[in-house]
């Protein structure tokens, strides 16, 4: 109950400082960059080596393709069905797909789970969603905005991200190598800041205006994304009966709301920036809630 309460405190604190004029515009980005360059590759080191690549770390990864691919197939679809533009359709396709595994899917797998959910939590997101954010999603942001993007820069936009250099890391290290305490309880101390971080960031960055020609496309893509596609991992996890822990961060992590930085990708490619804007905002306050109820069905 505690890691809830912290959540919500931080996401409150930094929707009040939206207020406080002495705060920075950028103040958000901030913030945003230390927990991808220091806070989350410290949570990395720490978590991965505890984990044993064993068949449900491989079902984690497999599940997460697998979850954005449908997402991506049904929006794209109800698109065409109801002629949506090209800007609305890449920017539903962008958020819907790409959930918010990392900023936030981790700190409410840890909320509601536990720490030793994390690992797993990790491999969906690192392994799974940020390789779908610069790859699929940088593909669809460029075929909807009719912009550019080389196979070469996909590839080193993964490859320089601090979190993925850590993954990477923490994988040998596990192998090769077990920490002295005192570098254990150091990154432990500085991965502690991510939660706390990270919803402040969210709540600064929390917007909630909508216009009325986005309505239908946002209502349907909340109901997509915080209903449909967690009902399908629901489903697909009872079909092929996986259970334990690693099902059960499949299951959440299919719930989250929209990512952050997807938003930015459909802002920066010019794909109906306000419809982007609210369906992050309003995803994050349904999603507070929905997360935790599919919490109570598992």
């Amino acid at each position: 109950m505690e890691n809830i309460v912290v959540v919500v405190i931080a996401l409150l604190i930094g929707l009040s400082l939206q207020r406080v004029k002495r705060i920075p515009e950028n103040c958000a980005t901030s913030l945003n960059l230390y927990v991808i360059y220091v806070a989350l590759p410290a949570l990395v080191l720490v978590e991965i080596p505890k984990l044993t690549f064993n068949h449900e770390a491989v079902i984690t990864v497999i599940a997460a393709w697998v979850i954005m691919l449908f997402a991506a197939v049904i929006t794209w679809v109800t698109a065409r069905a109801l002629s949506w533009s090209r800007e609305v359709t890449g920017a539903i396709l962008l958020l819907v797909t790409l959930g918010n595994t990392g900023f936030v899917g981790i700190p409410l797998i840890e909320a509601h789970l536990g720490r030793e959910a994390l690992p797993y939590a990790i491999l969906y997101d690192q392994l799974g969603t940020f390789i779908g954010l610069n790859t699929l999603g940088i593909g669809l942001a460029c075929y909807y905005s009719s912009s550019q993007s080389s196979v070469a820069g996909i590839a080193r936009n993964i490859l320089v991200f601090p979190p993925f250099i850590a993954l990477m890391l923490a994988f040998a290290v596990g192998a090769l190598w077990v920490y002295p305490e005192w570098l254990a309880a150091a990154l432990g101390r500085i991965s502690s800041t991510l939660v706390p971080v990270v919803m402040v960031a969210v709540g600064l960055q929390w917007r909630l205006s909508l216009k009325r020609e986005y309505f239908s496309p946002l209502l349907l893509g909340l109901f997509y994304m915080l209903v449909v596609t967690p009902a399908f991992a629901w489903f697909g996890l009872w079909l092929f009966d996986i259970d334990g822990l690693a099902a059960r961060v499949i299951l959440l992590e299919a719930a989250m709301p929209a990512m952050i930085s997807a938003g930015v990708l459909a802002t920066t490619h010019n794909l109906a920036p306000r419809l982007a804007a609210s369906m992050v905002g309003y995803s994050l306050l349904l999603g507070l809630f929905s997360v935790w109820v599919w919490r109570l069905l598992i």
